[in-house]
């Protein structure tokens, strides 16, 4: 019997070798192809993740930059008074803002503030801006930042007085714009110098009526003085006498005064209440009244008022006026009792809520208003209407965001 190989037995094992081999090479492939697959997979979300982070970084800090933004122009927007708009980053912690670029986090945030003039209110467009720090991913948001109108009614006439107007000294007010200068809920006596009068828009003027539409335009003509009581004053006016001090101011601010004072004012000087003082620290007339620009300004109490300036960006003496540049008229608001002594010069408008007294001479441009009656002593009051000064002060409100102004497109 023989024995040996079989070579088809050979052959076949031969092969079937060669197909384990061709099989596991394979899948040797498939899963090498199946591992780059899954690791591009995940890479690829990865990338994915941190741009979304990275994305929702930029954006917080697009906002961040915004609301920086709107706690600096809130308290101020030209604080060096260079009538240009401030950069809100104070990178050197001096209170005025020095560069209009900032890091938030990682990116770098850059705000834009333009001004945007509607009629008498001037409103600002913030725009922030931030790049992730790869510079991979920009983000932008942008709000309208308005002023709350401080003096929504305003006068029509240069002196409103709920009481008595009793006049010791000389007296001249004035009123190019229209043909009303005291409107008074009580009795008007204006004395007997020779020096008082009060004075309308001129009929004959060329330009007239038109002028009236623009502030100090017309010529004017007396209509007043102490021998004649012309229709430019009204007194014994029943419905200004029975309102109260708190219902006239309500009637030009639109408000209550305690609304008011928390919502509109931006200093508040309170003697009696220290803690209650906004934006002063000496929380005195003198060092946080005077010399105030574009401000709306909350006296509380019995005040004496010698001298100094209020409204004008430059100090007013004598008989000089405000240069038309310096012009930044303010709104003073005394919570009781005045007293106004020497030469104060006063721009924009002044409400007293109690009495006010007058000796020296008081020059006031634009308005004033007496919850009490309104007396002088000695010396002259002056009194010039103005609504372009009353205009002016539109601006002074706080600002806040305009409703449906803030986009991220």
């Amino acid at each position: 019997m023989m024995t040996g190989c079989n070579p088809k037995y050979g052959k076949l094992k031969s092969q079937r070798g060669m197909a384990v081999l061709t099989i596991s090479i394979i899948l040797l492939i498939l899963v090498t192809m199946v591992s780059v697959y899954l690791a591009r997979t995940v890479l690829f979300e990865q990338k994915i993740v941190n741009n979304d982070f990275r994305g929702k970084a930029t954006f917080e800090a697009a906002e961040a930059g915004l609301a920086i933004a709107l706690e600096y122009l809130a308290d101020g927007i030209d604080r060096n008074n260079d009538d240009v708009i401030d950069p809100v980053f104070d990178t050197d912690s001096d209170g005025i803002g020095d560069s209009p670029s900032g890091t938030v986090g990682t990116a770098l945030v850059t705000v834009t503030v333009n001004e945007i003039n509607v009629g008498d209110i001037s409103s600002l467009e913030v725009i922030s801006q931030a790049v992730s720090d790869d510079r991979s991913s920009t983000r932008t948001v942008t709000a309208t930042m308005q002023s709350l109108d401080p003096l929504p009614n305003h006068p029509d006439n240069p002196l409103t007085t709920r009481g008595a107007l009793d006049v010791n000294g000389s007296a001249t007010v004035h009123n190019p714009e229209g043909h009303s200068t005291i409107w008074s809920g009580g009795d008007i006596d204006i004395g007997s110098n020779n020096s008082t009068a009060t004075f309308v828009a001129d009929p004959s003027d060329p330009a007239y009526p038109g002028c009236m539409d623009i502030p100090r335009a017309c010529n004017e003509i007396q209509t007043s003085n102490k021998e004649t009581v012309g229709l430019d004053i009204l007194e014994h006016d029943s419905d200004l006498a029975n309102l109260s001090p708190e219902g006239i101011f309500e009637n030009f601010f639109g408000m209550s005064p305690e609304a008011y004072r928390e919502l509109m004012a931006s200093v508040i000087i309170d003697p009696a209440n220290p803690a209650e003082t906004r934006e002063c620290p000496s929380n005195t007339y003198a060092g946080c009244a005077l010399n105030s620009t574009n401000q709306v300004v909350w006296y509380e109490g019995n005040v004496v008022i010698d001298g100094g300036t209020v409204g004008c960006s430059s100090a007013v003496t004598g008989s000089n006026v405000c240069p038309d540049a310096d012009e930044a008229p303010s709104i003073l608001i005394i919570n009781g009792d005045v007293e106004f002594k020497g030469s104060p010069h006063f721009y924009g408008v002044v409400f007293v809520m109690g009495t006010a007294t007058a000796s020296g001479n008081s020059t006031f441009h634009g308005a004033v208003i007496s919850g009490g009656s309104f007396n002088t002593t000695s010396g002259s009051l002056d009194i010039h209407f103005n609504t372009g000064l009353l205009q002016k002060t539109r601006s002074n409100g706080p600002r806040t965001i305009a409703a449906g102004s803030w986009r991220d497109f």
